[in-house]
């Protein structure tokens, strides 16, 4: 029997450390349940603009929407992490993009809940456009927060 070596190409996914994989999986089902919450409110809108309220079905889609977040971040980090096999400890400049991606998102999030009570003063808009704002707010800072984590993480 003879034994032979194959030496393999760095495909670039071999170079990306677990905590990148793992925070480009929550960017993704950060976004993609952002969209999918869009695309089930934005039809709402003409009902609530009409009523002055919530429209029937609005806390089902916000429920619906964060039990897929929580669901779906729980069930793929696992298999990330079982398909990783050994996870190395984050490294001094990981942590450091973790830090400055953090900071970025509380300004996104401050801004978002700034632009929330702007809505509370403006009569055009209704409590259905108010918390549609706080909602796409919170996943537009965990997008950002994911982005600049990716971002800072390779430089």
């Amino acid at each position: 029997m003879k034994q032979e070596s194959v030496n393999r190409a760095n495909d670039g996914l071999s170079n990306i450390s677990f905590q990148q994989k793992s925070e480009g999986l929550s960017l993704v089902i950060t976004g993609s349940a952002a969209l999918y919450f869009i695309a089930r409110v934005w039809p709402m809108r003409p009902a609530a603009v009409a009523s002055d309220a919530l429209p029937a079905g609005y806390g089902g889609v916000v429920f619906t929407t964060l039990l897929l977040i929580v669901v779906a971040q729980i069930v793929l980090q696992a298999v990330l992490a079982i398909g990783q096999g050994n996870v190395a400890p984050a490294s001094t400049a990981e942590r450091a993009a973790a830090l400055k991606a953090r900071r970025k998102a509380y300004w996104v999030l401050t801004a978002g809940v700034g632009a929330a009570v702007g809505t509370v003063f403006a009569e055009a808009l209704t409590i259905f456009d108010t918390a549609n704002v706080v909602n796409l707010g919170l996943a537009l800072a965990e997008i950002v927060q994911s982005v600049s984590q990716l971002f800072y993480a390779r430089r």
